[in-house]
């Protein structure tokens, strides 16, 4: 499984957010329409040598349906909707060859029979955009999220001229309290003598090496490889060679106390067998076997004892004089940790506070767009777990609540991290993002060229800019807080 924004080239892509933060979800903030591939250029030159066609002032209205929704309405003339149609009817006969004819002189019955219906539907998203783009300027308009047209019901053929209109989403507006001197009080602590000794015991664990276990067996934090089977009523459901377990790490379904009993003091080609259950949402076995009682066998093919690191690997290791030096060294990282933990709690809470204090509309169709995504996703994923039916539409409609729910905070947090950072002049540089992808490469040891190619291809690049506008955000009102120490 992948963390972050996504897996390049079999990778994991290790996109750390600076802290755990709530899942802002990717909306583009005043963006006009995707252009679509291979879109006519209705303003070229006309490739009858002619004049270009002449871009034109639509009349446009704008009117708010709702909160945070506005309907854009445009009227082409008849005589400039005809005059695009021609340029695109022969830019989409360029290269159509017919018996007869020089190229680019294809008969007009020829091109409107075989593009007409494509040609008449381009003409009228250019002008949709066009239009989109005016009522951005004329009326101050700003949307949000990916603006789609519906192009079903338009009358291609009134004499006066095509009428159109469409929906978009605008951005809320948010009538912005305090968000600066926000009281916190701090929860940091020194590291104590106590926690820096525990630490450096992990870390001797964690760099143990193997041996082969002596003459009083498998010790209970030892490491065996072993030959694990399952049995019901004398068949073999479960099966697996090679695994290394230790005494102290049980296998599904088997009791803890009892595994470890089992295992430890075993020597190499020893055997156990232990009664247990077999878990009902164990899925390497079949659904029949699931919940019912079985037989674990166990055969130990290799033991080993682990022998922890000694003080001297341990000061090597924090690349420290002496043991005496590595546990100051400890010291100092493990407070350091603490300290940027505290941060990011603080960074957290604050955030949470401005939430809290501030409540406006929200756009509902985009809102309804994320969790109809949301759901999407769910479905998929309960299919995967063997839901069908009834089981999982109830199992869905049990999710699809928490899911607007989260995708509602998180809308929230998004336009409200917008409006705060546009109102201190926070932004994200190019500077700015080409260091957190060379962050990433580094991580993944990838050239930073692949990085960036993978993002862009898979339109991350949004996701990147919300996740480093975020930081500057948090850090933004953690710096202007006023943070108390404890009493």
């Amino acid at each position: 499984m992948f963390e972050g924004t996504g897996a390049y080239a079999g990778r994991k892509i290790a996109f750390a957010r600076a802290l755990p933060r709530g899942s802002l979800p990717t909306v583009v903030l005043a963006r006009s329409f995707h252009r679509i591939p291979n879109r006519v250029k209705f303003f070229a030159p006309d490739p009858s040598g002619g004049q270009a066609v002449r871009s034109i002032t639509l009349e446009v209205t704008c009117n708010n349906t709702g909160p945070c929704e506005a309907r854009i309405s445009f009227t082409i003339p008849r005589e400039d909707f005809d005059s695009a149609l021609d340029v695109a009817l022969k830019e989409s006969g360029k290269n159509v060859r017919m018996k007869g004819f020089r190229a680019g002189k294809v008969p007009r019955s020829f091109l409107e029979k075989q593009f007409g219906a494509e040609a008449r539907r381009q003409v009228v998203e250019h002008f949709s955009q066009q239009a989109f783009r005016q009522a951005i300027d004329e009326h101050e308009l700003k949307p949000v999220g990916r603006q789609s047209i519906n192009l079903e019901g338009v009358d291609f053929d009134t004499p006066e001229g095509l009428q159109h209109e469409f929906d978009v989403s605008l951005r809320p507006t948010i009538d912005m309290g305090e968000y600066k001197g926000l009281e916190i009080t701090s929860e940091l602590t020194q590291v104590l003598d106590e926690e820096i000794e525990q630490a450096l015991n992990d870390l001797r664990k964690q760099q143990s090496t193997p041996e082969p276990v002596a003459d009083d067996g498998l010790p209970s934090d030892g490491v065996a490889v072993l030959t694990l089977r399952w049995e019901r009523e004398g068949e073999v459901v479960f099966e697996r060679d090679g695994l290394r377990m230790s005494p102290e790490a049980a296998p599904p379904g088997v009791d803890p106390d009892e595994f470890k009993d089992a295992l430890t003091g075993t020597q190499v080609d020893d055997e156990r067998e232990l009664n247990f259950t077999i878990p009902a949402d164990f899925p390497e076995v079949d659904e029949e076997h699931r919940g019912q009682e079985a037989s674990c066998h166990i055969k130990i093919t290799e033991a080993f004892q682990m022998i922890p690191a000694s003080d001297e690997d341990i000061a090597k290791l924090l690349e420290s004089d002496d043991f005496d030096a590595a546990r100051e060294t400890a010291r100092t990282q493990m407070q350091e940790a603490r300290e940027q933990q505290e941060l990011m709690r603080q960074e957290g809470v604050l955030l949470q506070q401005v939430l809290t204090a501030h409540e406006f509309e929200l756009p509902p169709t985009m809102v309804e767009e994320q969790v109809q995504g949301r759901v999407q996703q769910l479905t998929m994923q309960l299919a995967q777990q063997g839901l069908e039916g009834d089981e999982l539409q109830t199992e869905l409609d049990k999710q699809t609540e928490s899911a607007r729910d989260e995708v509602e905070k998180g809308t929230k947090a998004l336009f409200l991290v917008s409006e705060l950072a546009e109102r201190e002049g926070l932004e994200v540089t190019q500077e700015d993002m080409t260091a957190e992808l060379a962050q990433i490469a580094q991580r993944n040891q990838a050239p930073i060229e692949e990085v960036m190619n993978y993002y862009r291809e898979n339109r991350l690049m949004d996701q990147v800019a919300i996740e480093l506008i975020e930081r500057k955000v948090r850090k933004f009102l953690r710096e202007n807080a006023n943070v108390q120490e404890p009493s």
